[in-house]
């Protein structure tokens, strides 16, 4: 088999990323997780349920918030295994409603 044509495997996960940053989805799926924060403070597994997104996509998106300064941690929770809180901060509550 020749596989002199064949893309690689980061080759392909990054032309995935750039059309679904493209087609809108990214943002979409973004603020449905900021939005999912106006509940209150809450664990990545509860903003995935929250905002109906798997929980892969809620760990990366929560850390896109956590970058932009538009979530903090507040604390763990109280399982085990403990798991970070996060909430909205000033910045993040300002930026409801509107596509980051």
């Amino acid at each position: 088999m020749n596989t002199a044509f064949q893309p690689s495997g980061n080759e392909v996960k990054h032309a995935a990323f750039k059309e679904h940053r493209r087609s809108g989805r990214l943002c979409a799926s973004r603020q449905c997780v900021l939005d999912a924060f106006s509940a209150g403070p809450m664990a990545r597994n509860e903003v995935a349920d929250a905002a109906g997104v798997p929980l892969s996509s809620a760990c990366g998106r929560c850390r896109e918030l956590l970058d932009a300064d538009l979530v903090q941690v507040t604390g763990t929770t109280q399982d085990k295994p403990a798991r970070q809180r996060l909430a909205l901060t000033d910045k993040g509550w300002k930026a409801i409603g509107e596509c980051i």
